[in-house]
């Protein structure tokens, strides 16, 4: 029994729901936003009023608001985090900019002294205040993380079901499949869907065993072709002799015809194919990558923390006693470079898709 469609009423009701949840996501956001950024402004007052060794302010108090503060500022980011991700769904840097203020709050501890000075990272109370706005940075990276790894798996397989948008296509775009079509990986343009079998029997393209985007001259783009199969003009069978009537059309420059194929839905078939090999090739080189220069690679981030050091030191006039890697533990540069490696992976296929949807390569 086939479903009704739905009534105007169950429509209306449908896109009340939807504003509802709208309404909800943007109150979670923007409350999320001034939770967080309340206790974390709190957090670091607590933090230099106990860096300073003449304060007389109540550490047990302190510790009890710090504790407080804690779960408002987790929740805040939480918050925030889920409504932008709804609220911002689809959006290209949303993921990335979740991860850059993710690692802002996580390393505080470490930025927060060298700016504010750390004559008061010894004091329990300070620790933490910064551990607090550490503990937010944790949590809003992992819902980073997991916008990141949701936002490419939806794409990869969006991209890999149907390929280009329909709106990048104007040769064929309303033309079914065929009962009986062939797919054949990285085949010719008869050998994927949407090859019309009727057309395919007296088309010079086929005969002479090339494809259209190669010759630029095909059966959703050129009129002659198209005429000759509805005309039941017979193609010769002889591949030599199919080669010299295929009906090139010397009105158009070859960026014109390019185009053309780049806006066809059989050539969009292909481009799925190539889809479909280089994101496992992307992941393979990846993993390799990883497998090979892992060392090599928290070489870097150490020297990238360094360099970061290095140049807070400069912009607050401070000499670093101390180097900031050794106040990260191992742990915690193997969970940085994981978190580069899940950014670069989303953005190189992000790259692959606009290479093979968009240019078209």
């Amino acid at each position: 029994m086939s479903k009704r469609p739905p009534s105007g009423d169950g429509l209306r009701a449908e896109e009340t729901f939807f504003q509802f949840l709208e309404g909800v996501a943007r109150f979670v956001f923007w409350g999320g936003i001034l939770a967080s950024l309340v206790s974390v402004g709190l957090l670091v007052y607590t933090f230099l009023l106990f860096a300073s060794p003449n304060g007389d302010a109540s550490p047990d108090r302190a510790a009890a608001n710090v504790e407080i503060l804690r779960k408002v500022l987790a929740a805040g980011v939480l918050s925030v985090g889920v409504g932008a991700a709804y609220l911002f769904w689809g959006e290209e840097i949303l993921g990335a900019l979740l991860l850059i203020a993710a690692a802002a709050l996580y390393f505080a501890p470490l930025i927060v002294p060298m700016v504010a000075g750390d004559a008061g990272v010894a004091a329990v109370v300070s620790r933490a205040s910064l551990g607090a706005i550490q503990n937010a940075g944790t949590f809003l990276g992992l819902v980073a993380i997991a916008v990141i790894v949701l936002d490419v798996a939806q794409r990869m397989r969006l991209r890999a079901v149907y390929g280009a948008k329909a709106d990048a296509l104007r040769y064929g775009r309303n033309v079914g499949k065929e009962v009986d079509f062939q797919n054949v990986f990285l085949g010719k343009c008869w050998q994927l869907p949407y090859c019309r079998k009727f057309v395919r029997e007296r088309c010079p393209i086929y005969h002479a065993q090339t494809t259209c985007w190669r010759e630029r001259v095909g059966c959703m783009c050129e009129e002659d072709v198209i005429r000759g199969a509805m005309e039941g003009r017979p193609a010769p069978k002889n591949q030599e002799e199919a080669f010299r009537l295929i009906p090139y059309n010397q009105k158009l420059s070859a960026e014109a015809k390019a185009e053309r194929c780049r806006s066809c839905v059989i050539y969009n078939e292909r481009q799925k194919h190539k889809y479909r090999l280089a994101v496992p090739l992307l992941f393979a080189a990846y993993g390799g990558a990883v497998a090979l220069w892992h060392r090599s690679m928290l070489q870097g981030v150490e020297g990238l923390i360094r360099k970061l050091d290095e140049v807070i030191g400069i912009a607050t006039y401070r000499e670093g006693q101390r180097m900031l890697t050794e106040q990260v533990p191992f742990v915690v540069q193997a969970l940085l470079l994981a978190c580069l490696i899940i950014v670069a992976l989303a953005y190189s296929l992000k790259a692959v898709e606009y290479l093979i949807f968009k240019a078209k390569v």
